[in-house]
């Protein structure tokens, strides 16, 4: 609607007013006032910082889980590293020919193979030896041959030397020797035999020889003997080249390394003990051979 000067109101489409004749105002179109605009912009850079957050602590929550899992793998490393990377493997049990002290004891049926732990590098290496019954279990060079013995009293013996070689008889061997040789024995339950070949070695052993024979033990370490106490009941030892000592036998020209293990107790299974010689060159052999025996008899 159009109002003139003279307060007449007039029609939209009028030009001049009814009353006066003069012309009325150009009708002006109502502005309509635009909506408010609200820019997504603020909006959408919210959404990628909260999108960069996420993804920031995603990896962070990633980087995390993996340096657990590489700490628990540097870990596992640590402790293959600690026991040489030892593996689990099937050997070839050879049965030695065997001497036996008693008319009714007759040959195990022993298994064709068996399993042991150690590194890797000898799996091809070395084999397992036994007397007839399985007494005695020893690892030494493959193709080598080997002789038993069982006594009466239940006390055994086993030797693997390399073919061509004769059997070591005596427990020490000459100056200059270059024989080679892997012997183990134990005492079985003769108490007496056990407190003899212990005493040496062991303080409680020689205490219990001294009580039982009213006097000192008779044999003792030479002062080059190198002894390694693993614990109350096992003991390593090495003989140097041309020492003779516990290593039986040693003396030669290689070194003698060696494990026994003695259990004061009337119900232990005797005293136990094991002798490598090889030559300096093979002495990590003989760690693997000496530590698969004490692994096996450390705790009779």
């Amino acid at each position: 609607m159009k109002t003139c000067e003279c307060q007449v109101v007039n029609g939209d489409d009028a030009n001049f007013c009814s009353s006066c004749g003069r012309r009325l105002p150009e009708a002006v179109a109502a502005v309509t006032s635009p909506s408010p605009v609200v820019t997504v912009e603020p909006v959408a850079a919210a959404l990628r910082r909260r999108r960069i957050l996420v993804i920031v602590a995603s990896f962070v929550a990633l980087a995390m889980v993996a340096a657990v899992g590489l700490t628990i793998g540097l870990r596992n490393v640590h402790i293959d590293i600690g026991s040489n990377h030892l593996v689990s493997v099937r050997l070839p049990l050879n049965v030695c020919k065997t001497s036996v002290g008693s008319s009714s004891d007759t040959p195990a049926d022993l298994p064709a193979n068996v399993r042991v732990r150690l590194a890797p590098d000898y799996s091809t290496k070395l084999a397992v030896y036994s007397d007839n019954e399985g007494v005695i279990e020893v690892l030494a060079p493959t193709g080598w041959n080997c002789t038993a013995q069982i006594a009466a009293d239940g006390s055994s013996s086993v030797q693997v030397s390399p073919p061509g070689q004769v059997s070591i008889s005596s427990a020490s061997l000459s100056a200059g020797s270059t024989d080679e040789v892997i012997n183990a024995s134990q005492t079985s339950a003769c108490v007496g035999c056990r407190e003899s070949l212990a005493c040496p070695l062991f303080d409680s052993a020689a205490n219990a020889y001294r009580s039982v024979y009213q006097h000192a033990c008779p044999a003792r370490r030479p002062p080059s003997e190198v002894v390694t106490n693993v614990n109350d009941h096992v003991v390593e030892f090495t003989d140097p080249p041309g020492v003779r000592g516990d290593a039986v036998p040693s003396g030669g020209e290689y070194p003698a390394l060696g494990v026994m293990t003695y259990y004061g107790d009337r119900t232990s299974a005797g005293s136990w003990t094991e002798t490598c010689v090889l030559p300096a060159t093979d002495s990590t052999m003989c760690k693997a051979i000496v530590a698969n025996f004490d692994s096996k008899y450390a705790k009779r």
